[in-house]
């Protein structure tokens, strides 16, 4: 039997999470089951389960994915000395949304389910500790410049903490409200704080 590449592995796990995120979309996450993933993605059980053995992995891999990669990139800026500032940081990790077609409904549904699956709870505060951490490294240049005699890891792993919940507010509003461009809601939160 030939060696199957890393690349085309990967290139599976994409398609069956593509499927995953349309049935996860229409039907909940936990309305959907790996028998909606299979139909949805034309392959066979045996292909899904394996790659993924269960809507936690799966959740992980979608994360990795689409999510991580920005927080990666505004992490790799501040550990080079970049200021970036808590703005461009939220603007940053928001914009996947925008970019990926990921659905803010989404991840609120996983969030609620991660308050009854260990398993899904388990990710999603794996995933919020790491995206806390690489923001704080991200806005410490900015923190620095900012800290005016204070501590300036403090005040970065404040600010990151605020950052978070205003994503999670950004997310929270447009999967209850409807659409909102994350232009707008920087712009608006910015007046709101400022006032």
């Amino acid at each position: 039997m030939p060696k199957v590449s890393e690349q085309y592995r990967e290139a599976r796990r994409d398609e069956i999470a593509r499927a995953a995120l349309r049935c996860l979309e229409r039907n909940g996450v936990r309305d959907t089951s790996i028998a909606d993933i299979v139909e949805e993605s034309g392959l066979s059980t045996g292909a899904i389960y394996s790659h993924f053995s269960n809507k936690a992995e799966l959740a992980r891999y979608i994360v990795g994915r689409f999510l991580l990669p920005r927080i990666d990139a505004l992490e790799a800026a501040g550990e080079r000395g970049e200021a970036v500032s808590p703005r461009t940081a939220l603007q940053g990790m928001l914009s996947v949304f925008d970019e990926q077609g990921l659905s803010p409904a989404l991840v609120l549904q996983f969030w609620g389910e991660a308050m009854v699956d260990p398993g899904i709870r388990e990710e999603m505060l794996r995933t919020a500790g790491r995206l806390r951490r690489s923001l704080t490294v991200a806005i410490g240049g900015w923190a620095e410049a900012q800290a005016d005699g204070k501590d300036a890891v403090a005040l970065a792993e404040e600010t990151a903490r605020s950052i978070a919940a205003l994503a999670q507010g950004y997310i929270a509003n447009t999967a209850v409200f409807g659409p909102r461009s994350v232009d707008e809601y920087l712009t608006t939160a910015a007046a709101v704080l400022e006032s």
